[in-house]
């Protein structure tokens, strides 16, 4: 996955198909991070895989086959990942204030989905947010906002 960010910061610095490639890879940028959070107690709930298929689907409007094939993409490259600043700096070079808001919502959905809040996940959400410079205020308003939609 961090291997396909890298690549497309350099596609962008020759100017090679900007517009169609940012949109799609801020759908995996999200899928990935948010598939972190699925996995981030070492198993994936069926609940929070639905909940990951949903919104994909609502946020991107994207079919249900769609969205399933970029979790099982990010699922599977999660591995080759190196370093959470990778997709975190990426995420700060595309994403707006409002979509990092939204991105730290949807992570805490995920989390929320099982019933649960591992140890793990919370960590991971606490540093993502962090690291996109999201402020302590709209964290805390994304999670009482995660938690109040199950």
């Amino acid at each position: 996955m961090l291997q396909q960010i890298r690549k497309l910061f350099d596609q962008i610095g020759r100017g090679e198909d900007l517009e169609v490639r940012t949109e799609t890879d801020v759908r995996m940028i999200s899928a990935a991070l948010l598939a972190e959070i699925a996995t981030a107690d070492h198993r994936v709930d069926e609940r929070e895989h639905s909940a990951l298929v949903r919104l994909l689907q609502e946020h991107y409007s994207l079919d249900a086959d769609t969205a399933q094939a970029m979790i099982e993409r990010a699922l599977k490259q999660r591995n080759e990942a190196t370093s959470l600043y990778e997709f975190t700096q990426a995420v700060n070079d595309s994403f707006s204030e409002q979509d990092k808001y939204q991105l730290v919502k949807q992570m805490w959905q995920v989390a929320f989905a099982d019933g649960e809040i591992d140890a793990f996940e919370e960590h991971l959400i606490r540093r993502v947010s962090e690291l996109i410079y999201l402020s302590h205020g709209l964290f805390t308003r994304a999670r009482a906002e995660a938690r109040g939609n199950g």
